[in-house]
């Protein structure tokens, strides 16, 4: 990671931004640089050199700016564009700007709430007021975005009016954002400028702010402080790193009432939206023309007369590795699923497996995940929607052939062993296709020998160890030559180290995987890619890594890791 500075000859400024370099270089799991675009050293070039000198061969670039003007966008990228000429067998990303955050609104109310302590009136929204000062740019997405910001501090945090102003460059001016201030009847007015670091803006800010307070003694003038060299900041560095190298999570903001974190909302962060904030019953007073929120009413029970499938419904295709069309491994469309005492367990689920996937299917306890698994092979029918495996519907003329594709290995592999021997086992599920003889034997065998079990086949299950028994019963299900394996909770009881020769035999099977488990580092080791889903809803379908990183969404949503596991690091 190379983290980039403005640069500044104050030495002030320098060396809050090395105290904040020493808090991040603490909390990153890699390697880092630190650069500057101008004014002091070193450059952006020499940081770059020195970590492509020191081994690095991917570098991403996190600028250290509050918010993207004209040196993210145009210095940060011709920085890279010159690093890829000189090093090019070496990957470089430009991550994005700090930006409008949580913490970094959370950083700004502190120093506000500093800055106002000893004034009679801070603690009196109605006579308090903020001018917040930004350093001002010709680029109005900068200007912009400090609007956005005012009107973010100034909701539900007890601020006042928060009336935005620039050092330079922009308008209002710090003089006139008082005077705006001044006439909307604060009695107390906190600069607050929304700096990093110190410097000469810093202290135009503080000298024009104090001109214009000798001239306007009614009201009370009081400076913030700028950020500084806080921890979260570090944080907050990391977290735009992890972004640029993995990508966001991708979640469904029809089902997601909140991405990040507001005032006021932020238990709210990733849980599913309600459509009936006021309850299931009817609105009133001022809600019942509120139409939006109310549960839409069950539509009518009509038989609709058939009608021709268009091309828009017919299985998305991919290609195999000869350029071949394959429909996806598993297809699921707006599937829902009730059960007979009323609770509804999946709710318009949607879900696409390419075939030779691995994927992870995540969620707390009743989240819907086994609703889910046992509508693949048909042990539930849906209440609508689809499913479809390999380009068949899962329906009552196919069971046969869905359930030999989808092979099911269950939490307790004494579920699956029931004969006298291990070889009876395996030979259960193809017998019943109606093999026989020698074709029979060599597929017992063929299932054994993927799972290294071969000398085991004369064995009675209960002799074997608990992870050859989970071994033994993927055995059962590879007989079967499914192109669909859904394991359930395979690291349920077993020790470290069969919990890593089930790993590497999940690896060496190089199937389409539907991997249901509890056990988030092994999805991150087993998956790219996880679906988590809660209240029998979607909520999120992304990199398993970018995923398991989100803290506000994994406490939104009950899953928690182990202590000290870092999945950006592991």
């Amino acid at each position: 990671m190379l983290v980039v500075g403005h640069g500044s000859r104050d030495a002030d400024g320098v060396e809050e931004f090395w105290a904040l370099a020493d808090a991040i270089r603490v909390a990153s799991p890699v390697p880092v640089g630190f650069g500057f675009i101008e004014l002091a050293s070193p450059t952006v070039d020499e940081a770059i050199d020195a970590l492509v000198a020191d081994g690095a061969t991917e570098i991403v670039s996190v600028p250290l700016v509050l918010l993207a003007a004209g040196h993210l966008k145009n210095d940060g990228p011709a920085a890279l564009a010159r690093a890829r000429a000189r090093h090019p067998g070496v990957r470089f990303q430009l991550a994005r700007d700090l930006g409008i955050e949580p913490r970094v609104l959370e950083i700004a109310t502190d120093r506000i709430r500093d800055g106002a302590a000893d004034a009679a009136t801070a603690i009196d929204p109605e006579k308090l007021g903020v001018a917040l000062i930004g350093r001002g740019s010709s680029d109005p997405d900068a200007c912009a975005d400090l609007w956005k910001v005012g009107r973010l501090l100034a909701d539900g945090r007890g601020l006042g009016t928060v009336e935005p102003g620039f050092v330079s460059v922009a308008s209002p001016s710090v003089p006139e954002a008082l005077e705006r201030l001044r006439l909307l009847g604060a009695g107390t007015a906190v600069v607050a400028p929304f700096f990093l670091f110190p410097g000469v803006l810093l202290r135009r800010i503080y000298d024009q702010a104090a001109e214009w307070a000798a001239d306007h003694t009614e009201v009370h003038v009081r400076g913030a402080a700028h950020f500084g060299a806080d921890a979260r900041l570090a944080a907050l560095v990391l977290e735009r790193y992890r972004e640029a190298l993995h990508g966001d999570v991708r979640m469904n903001c029809d089902l997601c009432a909140y991405r990040v974190q507001l005032p006021g909302y932020e238990s709210q962060v990733g849980t599913p939206v309600s459509l009936t904030p006021h309850g299931d019953g009817p609105p009133r007073g001022r809600r019942r023309a509120r139409r939006a929120t109310r549960a839409p009413a069950a539509a009518p029970r009509i038989r609709s007369a058939p009608r021709p499938v268009s091309a828009d419904a017919k299985p998305r295709l991919v290609a195999d590795e000869q350029g071949h069309s394959r429909p996806p491994a598993i297809e699921v469309d707006e599937l829902s699923f009730g059960y007979p005492d009323g609770r509804q367990a999946l709710s318009q689920v949607s879900l696409r497996v390419q075939p030779g996937e691995r994927v992870a299917l995540l969620g707390p306890n009743g989240a819907g995940k086994t609703s889910l698994v046992l509508q693949l092979n048909g042990v539930l029918a849906p209440s609508a929607g689809s499913v479809r495996i390999g380009g068949m519907e899962v329906d009552r003329k196919n069971l046969a052939e869905v359930r030999r594709r989808v092979g099911v290995v269950f939490q307790d592999p004494d579920d699956q062993l029931f004969t006298p021997t291990v070889g009876r086992d395996v030979a259960f599920g193809p017998a019943h296709l109606g093999l026989r003889g020698a074709e029979l034997d060599e597929r017992v065998t063929e299932a054994l020998s993927r799972v290294g079990l071969v000398e085991a086949a004369d064995r009675p299950p209960h002799r074997l160890s608990f992870g050859e028994r989970r071994r033994a019963a993927v055995a059962t299900v590879l007989a079967m030559h499914p192109e669909v394996l859904v394991l359930d909770e395979p690291t349920s009881n077993l020790d470290p180290a069969a919990r890593r020769e089930f790993a590497d035999l999940v690896k060496r099977l190089r199937m389409t995987t539907l991997l249901v488990t509890h056990d988030l580092p092994y999805a991150l080791e087993l998956c790219p890619r996880s679906v988590v889903l809660d209240h029998g809803q979607v909520v999120a379908d992304g990199p398993t890594r970018e995923v398991l990183a989100d803290t506000g969404f994994m406490s939104a949503h009950r899953l928690e890791l182990p202590a000290g596991f870092n999945p950006l690091g592991a």
